[in-house]
């Protein structure tokens, strides 16, 4: 055994967390009477308790020295500062393990790409997720809070629970309401963060400000600037895809090829920056195929698509 599992065992044996008896000869690794007056200056075990209220290492130590006698020797001292410097971060370690969820503690729904998934919480909500959208909430949700973290796209019908409010963690963002429905973008892919408020009220918190939102309202959070921006919109529009359709209104393409490769499973590449700025406005379907939104995309625009090396080329006419 090395000093160090030696220590370990030692802060062990003084937290009760350990039924062994510690040999002093095989295991201690200063002199056997050196680690008797050790036992004897912490006495009983809560002693170790007191000593970890002190506020700093030299506080501690200069209490220790007051119960040391006079002829005790250097190399001891040094002996009981690492003790109790070995249990002081054993304590904290322990503190920051307990205090930091682990993944294992949440329950985790995927969409995957192609697909529009329906979850249903444990306080009655209903939430749609779109294709390539992840959410993820805690196995104990209901019980103390409701909170959820979402990336991707959702719209949420939320029970009412005035005592427990529903909170939505989007990136940057948090959402949060007591009953109603509205719709959050937040893929990491994209440089906003959009809600649109079908019926109730909420309020979008970004590490900037705190707006309330009324229904009917559209939101757009900027991840690079967080300027926000708040429209008066036909809800109908932005909660569509759950039935398989995106309104797109002057959107520029390379927002709309996100959304085509997250519904088909394709990738797309662009042939120069300039066509990426380039701007939609339309329905796409998703039960069209995708050569079908293609040539419609393609009229609209003066570009053209190419399959080329297992991706979809966009490219000028």
């Amino acid at each position: 055994m090395n000093d160090q599992d030696k220590w370990e065992k030692w802060a062990s044996w003084f937290h009760d967390e350990t039924d062994n008896t510690i040999n002093d000869r095989d295991e201690n690794p200063a002199d056997p009477k050196e680690w008797e007056k050790m036992k004897r200056i912490y006495g009983a075990k809560e002693d170790v308790g007191h000593v970890l209220n002190f506020k700093s290492p030299e506080k501690a130590w200069k209490e220790l020295k007051k119960r040391l006698s006079p002829g005790w020797q250097t190399e001891l001292m040094k002996y009981a500062a690492v003790f109790l410097l070995a249990i002081a971060l054993s304590g904290i370690t322990f503190w920051i393990m307990n205090s930091i969820p682990s993944d294992n503690e949440f329950t985790s729904v995927m969409s995957p790409n192609g697909q529009i998934s329906t979850v249903s919480l444990s306080d009655g909500t209903t939430i749609w997720l779109n294709s390539g959208s992840k959410l993820k909430y805690n196995d104990d949700f209901n019980d103390k809070n409701r909170e959820v973290f979402l990336e991707g796209e959702a719209l949420f019908s939320v029970t009412r629970g005035k005592s427990k409010p529903f909170i939505v963690h989007a990136g940057e963002a948090e959402i949060k309401v007591t009953g109603t429905e509205f719709n959050v973008k937040a893929y990491r892919n994209e440089s906003g963060i959009e809600a649109t408020l079908i019926e109730g009220k909420v309020q979008f918190g970004s590490p900037q400000s705190k707006v309330d939102m009324l229904p009917g309202q559209h939101l757009l959070f900027s991840k690079t600037t967080g300027e926000i921006k708040m429209t008066q919109v036909n809800p109908a529009e932005y909660t569509a895809w759950k039935g398989g359709k995106i309104y797109f209104n002057n959107e520029s393409l390379e927002n709309l090829v996100f959304q085509l490769e997250r519904w088909y499973e394709v990738k797309f590449a662009f042939e120069n920056e300039k066509i990426r700025s380039y701007r939609f406005s339309g329905v796409i379907n998703k039960e069209r195929s995708l050569n079908y939104t293609l040539g419609i995309i393609q009229e609209i625009n003066k570009i053209k698509f190419q399959f080329k090396d297992e991706q979809i080329l966009i490219m000028d006419k």
